[in-house]
């Protein structure tokens, strides 16, 4: 079963992309729910990575990863 993130991208106060990234994000979100997240982060304003403030949103998806162990460690 993959594993599911949520990866938003903002710009910052200094026009440069800073991403935020959910982990373990509900694989049903829609892009209605991401973006009204994305709008709630920006109206909160409580953010601020490396003390900038988060101006607009760049981008957002829905992230699915999945894992496949090819070795097993030998018993000793």
């Amino acid at each position: 079963m993959p594993d599911y993130k949520l990866v938003m991208v903002f710009k910052n106060s200094e026009d440069k992309s800073t991403t935020m990234t959910i982990s373990e994000a509900d694989p049903t979100v829609t892009q209605a729910n991401a973006v009204a997240a994305m709008d709630a982060i920006l109206a909160a304003n409580i953010f601020q990575p490396n003390g900038l403030t988060l101006v607009s949103k760049v981008d957002c998806k829905l992230v699915a990863t999945t894992e496949s162990d090819f070795y097993d460690k030998p018993a000793i």
